[in-house]
């Protein structure tokens, strides 16, 4: 199957096409996987090796890759089928963390449940720098910022996220997200950028 084939397929499956979508997933998960399972690797080694031992015994990876395929929508746009690889590398990584992260504030949130105090000097420190008024504004702020994020095609997310979040350059998101180029890159977030300040705008953020 040659770069035409895969973008026809990917054509097939933003359409809502089934057997397109299995297609894919059979034709390129096991390069998913290798990438994904290299990059999890790297990041769970240090801080969150309890992890590893779940992808031997239950493809997560696979479960995620293929909710992502079926998920494609209109910012489905990829040069060749190496760019769709990255780009589908990136989402899946990205939605494992996503979930890992979810985990873990969980289990700091009943842990400051059942140690909602500590010490005087404890409470002081941690009220220092904001006052509890900033603190509920400025969640109430990501509160809405992640809502209209969610309004989002998951590749425009995804740049938003990675540009304005995490800083990274645009060569790094071209190769992460499939762009064609680091300037069709910069184009695009350009273009999500407006429109994510046209939502906040209308939600009452500047």
């Amino acid at each position: 199957m040659d770069d035409d084939e895969v973008l026809k397929l990917i054509r097939s499956s933003v359409a809502g096409d089934t057997g397109a979508q299995s297609a894919l997933v059979a034709r390129l998960y096991p390069k998913v996987q290798t990438i994904v399972h290299r990059e999890l690797e790297k990041d769970f080694r240090q801080r969150h090796k309890w992890i590893l031992p779940l992808f031997s015994t239950r493809d997560i990876v696979h479960d995620v890759f293929a909710g992502v395929v079926a998920g494609l929508d209109e910012s489905a746009d990829f040069p060749n089928e190496a760019a769709f690889v990255g780009y589908l590398s990136t989402m899946v990584r990205n939605r494992l963390l996503d979930a890992v992260r979810h985990n873990e504030a969980g289990k700091r949130d009943v842990r400051r449940r059942s140690d909602a105090s500590g010490t005087m000097i404890d409470r002081m420190a941690r009220t220092q720098s904001s006052t509890p008024e900033l603190a509920a504004h400025l969640a109430e702020q990501a509160e809405v910022l992640r809502e209209v994020l969610d309004e989002f095609p998951d590749r425009h997310r995804a740049l938003v996220t990675m540009r304005m979040m995490d800083g990274e350059t645009f060569p790094v998101i071209a190769e992460k997200l499939g762009y064609a180029s680091a300037e069709t890159a910069r184009q695009s977030f350009l273009d999500a950028q407006a429109k994510l300040l046209v939502k906040l705008r209308a939600r009452g953020l500047s």
